[in-house]
């Protein structure tokens, strides 16, 4: 890359933005019992996988031409990543101790426009990591030398290659030493001195878009219209989907020998799924996918900070075990009766039995609570109120993958004659009884409803406003329809549901390839659907499976950069 391009591509892709934004998918498909929904949030219905798991379509023999990538839009790494990526340069020393790292899920879409409070958040940290790690200590630390008492030449050349390869997830060219030897010698000749011209390096190579984007050219070799991925660039794309951070030692010596042969890429993939940076990175995805989190709950309900923070734990190891250490199945995800709990936090939920700081796993009553969508962290409202519709929506769009229809633009606001001594379930059927709010709330109301055992904070309850709670329903969209009496049943309903399991190939789908679905997914998907509902959903294996798709070893020729 021409040195002037780096620059003008900082300039140009933090600034302007690059990549396409959410919007409605094409080749959405029907869904048992209504119509295919369009895309909301990033959701579509529908699937393209074979008739027998619940959708309509067969993928015809011709789409699935080997190699067939789909698009790679160019993508920052997102705010978490590049915290990993920062830390990934600081040695072991306790420097990074106060740095102000991007808030995870500020501006966080990899292919959204870059503001311009991110791209100086970046350079905040950059100049910080600079600064910290170019001391007296730090400077040995980088270096390997010291520029007071060795040839400035001899200390810079012995730190540039290992610290821009680390930092570019490649190795550097003699363009990028040359630029880097610029650099330096306008920061030591501003600053006085070794160190500042060491700094001046480190802040630059931290802000560069080798570092901050996912830069992808392949090695030159082509198959049709795909470019093969090089080693690095293929490392890159599996650490960051597996790890949530740049490559480790290992996977970065195995991409010197070239590009990736399939069962190269999946040995690697299965040595990373299970570490403690795979396991992290799972739970993050669940949490932003199922939007787990504090809430906006009044203090008065006794939702406090510490409760909050225990109910996260709760989810973070409730997932962790399911997927890592037990049955491993989206189904147990969403169905099985245990948890992870405290004294602090068996007490909020009503737990007897359970003392102590340390969370232990509890078994719990089937009948009122299994799988993630019974813990707090999900059900937490924003409110001093359960909201049904919230609670809904998640399960419909992203449990689910169905979207119901948006309002009619005649829909007219709704009703002020609601009893104040109503149950929220009556409320809520009263409010949305006219028929243009039915067209909407006939799929979404009876699956809120299953949750109005749950109060606004989460815990169980039996009377609402004083009158008995019914939390029956009927789903009546995907292959979980049918009638239930409550969340653990429609849990397990869901548990049981192939249309689920494909709705979470295309999350996780969208999480490996960093972009909405695509057209040109289908016969990836249809593979990947298939191969998991054969697995009984197991999640490990569908991770190491989209490591094996042709998005990781290629890219369309169409897409390089001239």
């Amino acid at each position: 890359m021409a040195r002037g391009f780096h620059w003008l591509l900082l300039l140009a892709a933090l600034g302007a933005g690059c990549g396409k934004t959410n919007g409605s998918t094409p080749g959405a498909t029907t869904t048992p019992g209504g119509s295919g929904g369009s895309t909301s949030g990033g959701s579509t219905s529908g699937g393209g996988i074979p008739s027998e798991a619940g959708f309509g379509g067969v993928i015809e023999p011709p789409m699935c031409a080997i190699p067939h990538p789909g698009p790679s839009p160019l993508t920052r790494l997102r705010n978490a990543e590049l915290n990993s990526s920062f830390l990934a340069q600081v040695p072991n020393t306790g420097a990074n101790a106060g740095l102000p790292w991007l808030e995870d899920g500020f501006d966080d879409i990899p292919a959204s426009d870059p503001t311009t409070v991110l791209v100086e958040r970046i350079h905040q940290l950059a100049h910080q990591v600079a600064a910290l790690l170019i001391d007296a200590e730090g400077e040995n630390a980088l270096a390997g030398c010291d520029g007071t008492s060795e040839a400035d030449e001899t200390c810079r050349d012995r730190f540039l290659t290992p610290f821009l390869e680390r930092a570019y997830r490649r190795p550097v060219t003699d363009e990028d030493i040359s630029e880097m030897n610029e650099v330096f010698a306008t920061g030591k000749q501003l600053g006085g001195d070794f160190a500042s011209g060491i700094r001046a390096v480190v802040e630059v190579a931290l802000q560069n878009p080798d570092f901050v984007y996912l830069l992808e050219q392949g090695d030159g070799t082509f198959e049709g219209d795909a470019t093969v991925l090089t080693g690095f660039e293929t490392a890159a794309r599996l650490a960051y989907f597996l790890t949530g951070g740049p490559p480790d030692a290992e996977l970065f010596d195995a991409a010197r020998k070239g590009a990736f042969s399939a069962s190269e890429l999946e040995a690697q993939a299965r040595r990373l799924v299970g570490t403690a940076p795979n396991r992290a990175a799972v739970g993050k995805f669940y949490k932003r996918l199922f939007g787990l989190g504090p809430g906006q709950v009044p203090p008065e309900l006794g939702y406090t900070s510490e409760i909050a923070a225990l109910a996260d734990e709760e989810s973070s190891r409730f997932i962790d075990e399911v997927t890592f250490d037990g049955a491993g199945t989206f189904g147990a995800l969403v169905s099985q009766p245990s948890t992870w709990v405290n004294e602090p936090l068996a007490r909020f939920y009503g737990y007897a039995g359970v003392t102590g700081a340390a969370f232990q796993k509890v078994q719990l009553d089937p009948e009122r609570r299994r799988g993630l969508f019974t813990q707090i962290s999900f059900l937490k409202s924003f409110g001093a109120s359960p909201h049904p519709v919230q609670r809904a929506m998640t399960i419909l769009r992203n449990v689910l993958c169905y979207d119901p229809p948006l309002p009619p633009p005649d829909v007219g606001p709704i009703s002020p004659d609601v009893p104040a001594e109503a149950t929220m379930r009556e409320k809520m059927t009263i409010a949305t009884a006219p028929a243009p709010c039915q067209s909407c709330h006939r799929d979404i109301n009876p699956v809120g409803f299953a949750f109005e055992h749950y109060d606004a904070v989460g815990k169980w309850r039996d009377l609402d406003n004083g009158l008995p709670v019914d939390s029956s329903g009927e789903l009546y969209q995907t292959d979980a329809a049918g009638p239930f009496s409550g969340a653990p049943e429609l849990m397990q309903h869901i548990a049981d549901s192939d249309d689920a399991k494909v709705c979470l190939v295309k999350h996780w789908l969208e999480r490996a390839y960093r972009r909405d679905e695509e057209p040109e997914d289908a016969c990836t998907k249809a593979e990947l659907s298939q191969a998991f509902l054969d697995s009984d959903g197991k999640v490990v294996e569908l991770l190491v499976n989209l490591s094996q798709t042709d998005n990781f070893r290629y890219r369309l020729k169409s897409e390089l950069t001239p």
